[in-house]
Order: structure tokens, then sequence, then C-alpha cells
């Protein structure tokens, strides 16, 4: 959150800067994170600089699309392997992985199970199932 700061302390100064930011806010709640995270975009779009932001929160690239461009990183699995093509492609990432690594690394099949029903819960309803033991 300094090196943030800093750079919107630049920007106030009219000095234009290039920002590379690398999992805003970080280690924060999501709902806020995502918030915040939004809020700070916007503003360092409507002030001078360049603006690289990368993070894994994917709803951030539908609230900042009119503002922001975004690119992604793809990635394959291969023989329990991931692999990854070091290209930037455009748009957001159509690949999910979380889950995948799990399964590679042998992960108990009933927490990997549970895991891809609630991600396929979240993504057709857009609310998250509650559990039930």
């Amino acid at each position: 959150m300094k090196s943030l700061k800093r750079i919107i302390q630049l920007c106030e100064q009219n000095k234009p800067s290039i920002s590379f930011i690398d999992e805003i806010l970080k280690g924060t709640n999501t709902i806020e994170r995502i918030a915040a995270s939004a809020a700070m975009m916007e503003w360092l779009s409507l002030n001078k600089g360049m603006n690289i932001i990368a993070s894994h929160d994917i709803e951030l690239t539908g609230i900042t699309k009119s503002t922001y461009t975004n690119y992604h990183f793809s990635e394959s699995i291969e023989n329990g392997q991931v692999h990854f093509d070091y290209k930037i492609h455009s748009g957001p990432s159509k690949t999910k992985n979380a889950i995948k690594l799990l399964e590679i690394l042998d992960y108990p099949q009933s927490i990997t199970n549970k895991a891809n029903g609630l991600a396929e819960h979240f993504l057709e309803r857009h609310e998250w199932k509650v559990m039930k033991n």
C-alpha cells in the first residue's frame, strides 16, 4: 500500500510515471480488495502515467473493461506438469488451474470433487453454494 501511495503522490505532483503493480492490494479481504483496487485503477487511469497491473481477481476484468485493456498469460497442463507459453494473449484468461494443481499433487479426490462442484455452482449462479456437513 505504501508503494501505491507513492505512485499516487507522483501523479498528484504532475510527474509522469510508469507503474508496474503486481497483485494489487493482495492480502486484504476479497470484497474490499476488489472495490479498492477498481477505485484505485480508475483514479490512476485519469492521471498522468502508464499502469500495468497484474491481478488474479477476475472481477477486475469486468469492472475496469472500459478503462483498461486486459491481457493474460496462458498455461497448459500436460503429463502432470504445468507449461506456460510465455506469450501475452489478449483478453482475460480462459483457463483455471488451482483445482487441477491439487489433482496433480494427488490431493484427496473428495476435496477436488467438492472444489470443482463449488466452482461450477459459482460460475453458473454467481453465488457461492453453502456447504453442509
